[in-house]
Parts: C-alpha cells; sequence; structure tokens
C-alpha cells in the first residue's frame, strides 16, 4: 500500500513537467480561457483510486499497546487506499455528489521468551476504514485546474485484532482440555474489538484535467468520528471504551480520477 502511494505520487510529479512541454503552442488559446476560468461551469462525473497518507493521534492505543508489552504506532503514518465517485449536479451550479471509502491497517507484535524455551508471540492488528456520500463546490480557478472544497458524511470502523500463540502444534483433543481447564491461561488466543462511528470529513482539493477523460488531484481531509460503539467478536458490548480511542489526525492523498470533464 505505501508503494502504491510513492508511485502514484510519483506519476503526478512526473506528468506535471511534461504536460507543461505543451505550454507554448496552446498560450494564446489558454490566455482565453483564464479570463473566463472564474465563470465556468462544471460539469460531468468521474470515479478513480484515493491512496491516503493519515497522520493520525495514537497516543491513546500506544497507552494500551505498551501495557500489554508490545511496541507502539507512535508517529509514524497509517497508509490507505480506497477509491471516490461522483457527478455534477445541474440543479446546483459547481456541485457535485458522490460517494467514497478508504482503508487501512497496521500490525504490532512482539516475540517474549517463555520458561520453556520457547517463544510467545504477542500480535496486535489495527485496522481503520471509513466512507459515506460526499458532496463539494468546485471552482475553476485557471484552464483545467479547478479547487474543489467539500465535506463527506458516513461510517466508520476501528477493529483492533488481539493474537498470542505459542507455536505449538495444535490438536484436537487439547484444545477441548484447554478449553475447560478455567484455571489456566490459554497460550493460544485470538480476539476482535470493533468500534462503529459517524464520520464526518471536510476537505480540500487542488485537481489538474490532463486530458478530457482523466484527472490528477493532491488534498487534504480531517476525519471526525462520532457515536462510538464497541463490540468484542461482534457479538457483545464492550463498555468503559476510551473516547480518545478513534481517528484523530489530518490526511493527504492523491489519486487518478476517470471519467468526463469539461473544460
Amino acid at each position: 500500500m505505501k508503494k502504491l502511494f510513492y508511485l502514484l505520487i510519483a506519476a503526478v510529479m512526473i506528468a506535471l513537467p511534461v504536460l507543461s512541454q505543451d505550454k507554448d503552442e496552446d498560450e494564446d488559446r489558454d490566455e482565453d480561457r483564464r479570463s473566463s476560468a472564474w465563470s465556468r461551469a462544471k460539469l460531468g462525473g468521474a470515479g478513480g483510486i484515493t491512496p491516503m497518507v493519515g497522520m493520525f493521534d495514537n497516543a491513546e492505543l500506544d497507552r494500551f499497546l505498551s501495557k500489554a508489552g508490545l511496541p507502539t504506532f507512535g508517529t509514524e503514518p497509517t497508509y490507505l487506499i480506497g477509491g471516490e465517485g461522483y457527478g455534477y449536479i445541474m440543479f446546483l451550479r459547481n456541485v457535485r455528489m458522490g460517494g467514497f471509502g478508504v482503508s487501512g491497517q497496521r500490525t504490532v507484535n512482539v516475540l517474549e521468551p517463555m520458561t520453556n524455551g520457547k517463544y510467545l508471540r504477542k500480535e496486535v492488528e489495527y485496522t481503520v476504514s471509513y466512507g459515506g456520500f460526499l458532496m463539494d463546490y468546485v471552482q475553476p480557478v485557471a484552464n483545467r485546474l479547478d479547487i474543489a472544497i467539500g465535506a463527506s458524511i458516513g461510517g466508520g470502523n476501528i477493529g483492533l485484532t488481539m493474537t498470542r500463540d505459542d507455536g505449538s502444534f495444535k490438536q484436537w483433543d487439547s484444545l477441548w482440555v484447554s478449553f475447560g481447564d478455567t484455571a489456566r491461561a490459554a497460550n493460544s488466543y485470538r480476539r476482535s474489538l470493533s468500534g462503529t462511528f459517524v464520520t464526518f470529513t471536510p476537505h480540500i482539493s487542488i485537481e489538474y484535467t490532463i486530458l478530457s477523460w482523466l484527472q490528477i488531484r493532491i488534498g487534504a481531509g480531517y476525519p471526525m468520528m462520532f457515536s462510538q460503539e464497541w463490540k468484542l467478536d461482534d457479538i457483545y458490548e464492550v463498555n468503559g471504551v476510551p473516547s480518545g480511542l478513534k481517528v484523530k489526525g489530518y490526511t493527504v492523498n492523491a489519486g487518478l480520477m476517470f471519467g468526463f470533464f469539461g473544460w
């Protein structure tokens, strides 16, 4: 996922200088269009991929990882991948509506020595996903160049899968013995915590139309999550979850959109 984001950023950075080679040939035509860019009405629709880097505050989660003897996430970014689709609505000038979704994951683990010479592997997998309905107002600022400002509202999910395993062979009889022995903590252990949220994300992006069917963009957003509900193994309600255990921070994204762009 990280490699995909870097490749897309590289493609955007390479495309811009190549496209600028046509500047001299199109200068007269572009000058005429630039003068009327602010009054130009947008139309069409598109869809595409939107890799994203999330600079999230992981302090609350790191506190519990540290207590469990695991490495923390710290300030390292979370890489997400997703998609978006939209269309301009004709009764509101330069307004488009659509939907989007993104998701990503991170994992931390540690090996702890046991008294029998084996190692106990502890691991926590952290996943985040959110998406929903979006609405943007798009303002043309120059020929082929637009600024989009808007917001999205929808739902989100945070998943935490906690795994502990001693690497031993698993046999049918021993599994039942371990299940029935309530006095002994099992070395093989897996639990899943899932939190669902209402999400609201204001965002802004700069978009450049390369061809009538191809556009590149760079943008930023600030996802916010509310009304959390947590469950254990998708069955049992979990109470007392810290309110700070949610996505907090800003995102940076780059994307390639395919469709029809009026310019």
